[in-house]
């Protein structure tokens, strides 16, 4: 009589304490969570916009070396420029956002690499990556902080 035999417990039990206790961990952890602000929201839109700004400067690098003669700078000049170009693509929000400013952006890059492909002049390469930086750094300076 010394020992009393437990009962084991009703499966039916345990699964309500598994999902009560589910639940109440869904739920504190939505009420701790950050709320979404727009800056949060278009930080991967602005990364990528930063990162085309950024392939566009190796540009007129490559460029300047291929017109003194190196193939292989041809190739990467054109590379940095479409790679600037999905870059831009790939920034989805800032689309929806500021198609105006996607799409002045979209125009300089378009012209930047007709410039390259076209084979034109260091000077025309030059201001086309100007023009293009100002169009990214203007898009970009819409929804920095």
């Amino acid at each position: 009589m010394l020992y009393r035999r437990q009962r084991p417990l009703s499966p039916l039990f345990v699964i309500a304490a598994a999902l009560l206790g589910l639940a109440l961990g869904f739920l504190a952890g939505r009420a701790t969570a950050p709320h979404p602000t727009l800056a949060s929201l278009v930080a991967p839109s602005a990364l990528h916009a930063r990162q085309a700004s950024g392939a566009l400067e190796i540009v007129p690098l490559e460029y300047a070396r291929a017109q003194q003669g190196n193939a292989g700078s041809f190739d990467a000049a054109r590379t940095a420029a479409r790679q600037a170009q999905s870059e831009l693509d790939a920034a989805t929000l800032l689309r929806q956002l500021n198609p105006g400013g996607v799409r002045e952006a979209q125009a300089a890059l378009v012209a930047l690499s007709g410039a390259v492909n076209a084979r034109r002049s260091a000077e025309v390469v030059q201001a086309a990556v100007a023009r293009a930086q100002t169009a990214l750094r203007e898009l970009q300076a819409a929804f920095t902080p």
